[in-house]
């Protein structure tokens, strides 16, 4: 199937949950299937589960499509959305947080309270980064006080919550707040990249050089200056990892001088 294939649902004129989930399963099964597709998924996206071989492009459209369908009624769409996430397939999952990205009257409150209730059954990085980006980064780029919630997350036990408060911050490029409130907020950012500096998942280290590289590119001095402090202090090699590979997107000036203090004997 191509990455970009429109395909058509057949949707029932009623959203009843269970009626529109049945219709968006046939629909994986007709055009899924892909098998080197699929062997890449598992290499990709390992812990994804149940996976039909649809590509996020295609899975975007099928949303959308939902959500134009049944246009007015959101406590329908968000009963849909809820109702295939719980079907636990890497299509189901990244469909219904798509859906919910969509309804764009969703207050900051709702679109944290999904993405709180969703995180928990969370097992690999897509569906992590998705709902991040459609619901909890989107509420924190709404509502600045979603991050007094995030940093409370660095030392859950389940990794994928511990990610999710870092990629979350990746969305507060669009917030739309002041100058200031963004840059305050960056600067939390950064303490919680330094929290999770020395964690033992590489997901997190991915995570965390994601995070570093967006404030780089909202407040660049305010990172280069992190970035030199923490140099200074002396790191673990995991740590100086992190730095050098998010160090790519500072000027080179800049680069070459952090490089030589985060490798000098």
């Amino acid at each position: 199937m191509s990455q970009h294939a429109d395909i058509q649902l057949d949707l029932p004129e009623s959203p009843e949950p269970s009626a529109v989930i049945d219709e968006l399963t046939g629909a994986f099964i007709r055009h899924g299937g892909d098998e080197a597709y699929l062997k890449g998924m598992e290499m990709v996206v390992p812990g994804a589960g149940k996976v039909y071989g649809i590509r996020v492009p295609a899975l975007r459209k099928m949303a959308k499509q939902v959500v134009c369908h049944y246009i007015g009624n959101d406590d329908a769409l968000a009963e849909i959305a809820e109702a295939s996430w719980n079907v636990h397939s890497r299509e189901h999952e990244l469909v219904s947080v798509f859906i919910l990205g969509n309804l764009r009257g969703l207050a900051p409150s709702e679109r944290w309270n999904y993405g709180t209730r969703f995180l928990p059954g969370v097992t690999n990085w897509e569906s992590c980064d998705q709902l991040c980006a459609a619901l909890l980064g989107q509420a924190l780029a709404e509502d600045p006080g979603c991050m007094d919630l995030l940093e409370g997350w660095l030392e859950n036990e389940n990794f994928w919550v511990r990610r999710a408060a870092l990629v979350a911050t990746v969305y507060l490029r669009r917030a739309r707040y002041d100058d200031e409130i963004v840059k305050a907020l960056d600067a939390r950012t950064l303490n919680m990249c330094e929290m999770l500096l020395d964690d033992d998942e590489k997901y997190i280290h991915k995570a965390v050089d994601w995070a570093v590289r967006e404030v780089i590119k909202r407040h660049y001095n305010l990172a280069f200056a992190w970035m030199l402090a923490r140099a200074e202090s002396g790191l673990s090699s995991t740590a100086r990892s992190i730095l050098n590979l998010a160090a790519k997107k500072l000027e080179e000036e800049d680069r070459t001088r952090l490089l030589e203090i985060l490798y000098r004997d």
